[in-house]
Formats: C-alpha cells, structure tokens, sequence
C-alpha cells in the first residue's frame, strides 16, 4: 500500500521522494537547523525569535550566533531601525541608542525594552535628520548597526560616531548597489567580513557585511 502510495505521489508531485526526505529532515525534526535557530518558530509566531523564544535581530543566522558570542556589557552601540533587534542587544551590551521613523511601532516597542535603551524618533527622509541622528548624541560608539533607512548616508556618518576600536554592521548587502557602500568604506581604513545565510521570516540566502579596523572591540 506504501509503495502504491508513494508511486501516486510521485505522479501527482514530480520529486515527491525528495521533498518528502526534506520534510522529515527539517521541518518534522525538531532538531534541525529550522528549529535550533528559531526559524519555525519565528514562522509560526510571526516574530523574530529563536529557538527559546527569545527576541533577535533580523539578520542572518550566522550574525545572529556571532553578535551572541562577541557582544559584551562595556560597549555602547548605536542602532538605525528599532525592534526586537533592540532588545537583543540591550540584554547583551551597556547602552543602546536606536533611531525609529516609525511612530507607531515605536511606541509598540517602547513597551519592551530595559532601562539601559534611549529612543530617537526622526521623521524618514534621505540625507537629514534620520541619518544624522547618530552625530546628534554627541557620543561616540564601539558598535554601529546599519539596518534601517538611507543606509548609505547612515554608514557616511556612523564612520565619524565610531570609537577608535568602533565596527559597523551593515546589513542586506547582498542587495545591489551595496558594494559602492563597502568600497566607500574600504576607501576610508575599513577591512570587511562578509557573513551569509538563512534569516527568520525569509527563504533566501542574505548576507551582513562588518567593516573593521585593526584593533577593534570585537576581536576580528
């Protein structure tokens, strides 16, 4: 009966076998790489979370594992784009500063972070205010992450927010346009790392670009 079965799906589902196989593999198993990194999860409730439901970036899956290892409580980071990113970090560093353009998921998300996060509210706009936002603190930073509006002007004036041993986190750059970002930076004394993978709520292959100088607070 399996056998007629598997025969009438084959007809019905060219490479039903295979597809079969990859269910069992990843999507029954639940100690599979969908499920370790939260992905499943993160599908069935909509949200960014790992494996135990806690909040992440979203960034791929090999970011998301680095930042878990390398992120320490003496460091400030400045962040463009609010959201369960913001509470990843507040839990991992000492200060967080994020910018938002979005009233209203700014006050969803207000609501869920610890003390040690300061919101900035800037209207959306290209080469104003909201890529400014990082200057207007006053402060410098060991970590900058690129994950919001107007990335290129962003990335032009997190370079002169950084600490002398300060990184920037550069997301998406898989998307085109993004190298004359990192060329700009490579002109300017950066190094890069590219990390690539799997990201929650996705199904293609996304890739973070680090821009680093020698003796930087993240060890690379």
């Amino acid at each position: 009966m399996n056998l007629f079965f598997e025969k009438v799906m084959e007809a019905l589902l060219p490479g039903y076998p295979l597809r079969r196989k990859a269910y069992k593999r990843l999507i029954k198993n639940r100690h599979s790489y969908l499920y370790s990194t939260g992905w499943m999860q993160s599908l069935e409730k909509q949200k960014l979370i790992d494996g135990n439901g806690s909040p992440i970036p979203w960034m791929n899956f090999p970011v998301v594992k680095f930042l878990e290892e390398k992120l320490t409580r003496d460091l400030n980071l400045f962040e463009y784009g609010s959201g369960y990113s913001t509470c990843f970090y507040a839990d991992r560093v000492k200060s967080v500063v994020s910018v938002e353009h979005d009233e209203k998921w700014l006050k969803v998300i207000q609501s869920e972070v610890p003390e040690n996060v300061q919101f900035i509210f800037r209207e959306k706009d290209i080469d104003g205010d909201y890529c400014r936002a990082i200057g207007s603190t006053g402060d410098r930073y060991d970590v900058v992450i690129v994950d919001g509006r107007d990335r290129g002007n962003c990335l032009k004036q997190s370079i002169t927010a950084l600490s002398p041993g300060g990184v920037i986190l550069l997301d998406d750059t898989q998307r085109e346009g993004f190298q004359e970002l990192i060329d700009f930076a490579i002109q300017n004394g950066f190094k890069t790392l590219n990390m690539e993978g799997l990201k929650a709520l996705s199904t293609e292959i996304e890739r973070t670009t680090i821009l680093y100088r020698e003796g930087n607070c993240l060890g690379i």
